[in-house]
C-alpha cells in the first residue's frame, strides 16, 4: 500500500485512529442520559427518563426503555411495557400491578397491610416488594 510507504503518514494517522477507537469505545452508561417523551400526569411515556412522580389517584404507567421512575403518593396501580425500565412505586392494597416486556425491575410497597396482584409477562422481568 501506498499509504505505508510514507513514514510521516503513518506517524500521523496510528495516533489520530488509536484516539478515534477509544472515544467510541466510551460505555454508553458512562454518557450523560437525555431522556426524551412524554408525560401525561402519572403516565410516563420514552427512553431514559428520571422522574418521581405524584400519581395523585391516577393509575401509573410506565411505556418504553431505560426508564427510571418512582412514584409516590396514592398510587392505585401500576402498568409496565418496555424494556430495562427500573419503577419503585407505593400502591394502595390490592392494586393491580402489570409488568410486561424485557428486563423491566419493578419495587413495590403497599401502604398499610396487603399485597397488590401482580401479572407478569415477557422475560427476565422482576417484580419484588421493597426491604
Amino acid at each position: 500500500m501506498a499509504l505505508f510507504r510514507h513514514h510521516g503518514a503513518v506517524k500521523f494517522l496510528f495516533p489520530a485512529l488509536t484516539i478515534s477507537l477509544m472515544l467510541a469505545a466510551v460505555p454508553l452508561s458512562a454518557q450523560p442520559r437525555q431522556g426524551t417523551g412524554t408525560r401525561d400526569g402519572a403516565s410516563i411515556n420514552g427512553v431514559d427518563q428520571a422522574n418521581e412522580v405524584d400519581c395523585q389517584g391516577l393509575p401509573a404507567e410506565v411505556s418504553g426503555s431505560g426508564n427510571r421512575i418512582n412514584f409516590v403518593g396514592d398510587c392505585p396501580s401500576l402498568t409496565v411495557n418496555g424494556v430495562d425500565n427500573r419503577i419503585g412505586i407505593l400502591l394502595s392494597p390490592g392494586a393491580d400491578l402489570r409488568v410486561s416486556g424485557v428486563d423491566n425491575v419493578v419495587t413495590w410497597q403497599v401502604r398499610g397491610k396487603g399485597k397488590p396482584r401482580i401479572s407478569v409477562q415477557g422475560v427476565d422481568n422482576q417484580v419484588r416488594p421493597l426491604r
